[in-house]
């Protein structure tokens, strides 16, 4: 049963194409598109239709099965198709089962973009997670709103959200880019750095958490050189990167993708230079390291999403900012869950997030169904999943969802303790966090460095 809560305190390249009308059909009902053949390039990799049951509610996925992230897209995949099966074995959603409906991203490219579209407009989905990559978030925001979508963002490169009046929601579950710079400002200050440049991508997602760093790191009193920019895909950036690491600062925020900063490290150690480097948070990601020279990055820290629960940590108050002592327990027990249906397969860090994502969907639509709203709007939906989360008493774990489907099912507001957090909401729906896991990169991997609270000096709006 829940338990009772604690106290609230090229190809490649992302497209960018010129606006079109491409959702005004849905304004008269259909959801006919009028941009045609997006399903034509589309690989569905859900179920078979011939099996699938009219009534059942499909959850569209946007995943990088293909491209520069292809290393998560599997994984993620099977989380969000592991919590479908633990939702419908609790009875899914007032007596409807859920199913995904997954196209690949291409890692934000244009036939991603195309495969997202089909989705939308061609399948007519409803409830969205993904997708993973900023530039294809932030372009369907229009689709969003005119289909009246509910999204669901579980990806560390989400873009950040607030509402766009009543059509369409979203809710994002990761730490936002204000949350990020704060821990990687807390990094610097636990390591005394004094001076720090940093080397960041030309996207929308990198150049936030740089300049979110950037200001926090410059409030507790340290100083920034100029930031230099690279762009994904070029051939050599060894010009640019000789200049970063001569500049003398204490530490380089390399703030990129996996690929772009392997080629980076890749051709300073060729060049016999070694730099002193806070890594950004996508560079805690499978992979990364066994792409380096050995022993490259010997020593460098890089932060992720903590994985124990708050509850699992040392009580500290709000203010606080450095080292906790946290547990494991319920990271660990998910993983488990997740190897025995996956063959021996464990989760990545971001997939505990896209299984949380589809729980959370399913608890709101059984919550809102309980005061007669079978098919509620965006709007409704999201307003619903927050009161939830808001005058809950008692929170619900992952593991015991066939007693929080039924304590929702009847109308009882109930807080969520997810295989990645037990998860709080500002007004616009984006989760807070301000606790990370801490990594230490030795001999080829993630070591370990414990908890890490941050205290940002400027609060979320």
């Amino acid at each position: 049963m829940p338990t009772k809560r604690a106290p609230r305190a090229s190809d490649n390249r992302p497209f960018r194409p010129a606006a079109t009308n491409r959702w005004l059909a849905a304004g008269t009902g259909s959801a006919l598109p009028l941009i045609v053949g997006y399903a034509l390039v589309a690989v569905a990799c859900g179920g078979n239709e011939e099996d699938v049951d009219p009534d059942t509610i499909v959850i569209g996925a946007a995943l990088p099965f293909t491209g520069e992230d292809a290393t998560i897209g599997q994984n993620l995949e099977q989380a969000l198709l592991l919590a479908v099966e633990d939702v419908n074995r609790a009875g899914g959603i007032a007596g409807r089962r859920l199913r995904v409906e997954s196209r690949d991203s291409n890692s934000g490219s244009r036939r991603g973009l195309d495969g997202l579209l089909g989705l939308l407009y061609k399948d007519g989905v409803k409830y969205l997670v993904g997708p993973e990559e900023n530039e294809l978030a932030d372009e369907i925001v229009p689709d969003i709103k005119g289909l009246d979508v509910f999204n669901v963002l579980p990806g560390y490169a989400s873009p950040s959200i607030e509402r766009y009046g009543h059509d369409g929601a979203w809710i994002r579950l990761p730490p936002s880019a204000l949350a990020f710079g704060c821990g990687l400002s807390e990094i610097a200050r636990q390591e005394e750095v004094e001076l720090a440049n940093t080397i960041v991508a030309l996207d929308d997602y990198n150049q936030s958490v740089a300049s979110e760093f950037t200001t926090e790191f410059v409030g507790i009193g340290g100083e920034i050189l100029p930031q230099t920019t690279v762009r994904a895909g070029a051939r050599s950036y060894i010009d640019r990167t000789e200049k970063v690491l001569g500049a003398g600062a204490d530490r380089t925020l390399l703030i990129v993708n996996p690929t772009t900063a392997a080629r980076i490290v890749t051709e300073l150690a060729v060049e016999g230079l070694d730099g002193d480097w806070l890594l950004g948070p996508m560079l805690h990601t499978p992979g990364f390291v066994q792409n380096l020279p050995y022993g490259s990055l010997d020593g460098t820290h890089v932060l992720s999403p903590t994985l124990s629960l708050a509850s699992e940590c040392e009580n500290k108050p709000t203010d606080y900012r450095g080292h906790l002592d946290c547990g494991r327990d319920n990271a660990e027990a998910f993983s488990a869950h997740f190897a025995r249906r996956w063959s021996g397969d464990r989760p990545f860090p971001a997939a505990y997030f896209y299984y949380d994502g589809v729980v959370l969907l399913a608890m709101a639509l059984n919550y809102v169904a309980a005061s007669g709203d079978l098919d509620p709007r965006a709007d409704d939906l999201h307003s619903g999943l927050l009161e939830m989360i808001e005058d809950a008493s008692e929170w619900g774990r992952w593991d015991d969802l066939g007693a929080v489907m039924d304590e929702v099912s009847g109308g009882t507001p109930v807080a969520y303790a997810g295989a990645a957090a037990e998860y709080h909401f500002d007004k616009h729906g984006a989760a807070i966090h301000l606790v990370f896991d801490s990594w230490r990169i030795e001999r080829q991997e993630y070591v370990d460095d414990g908890a890490l609270q941050a205290r940002c000096l400027r609060q979320p709006k």
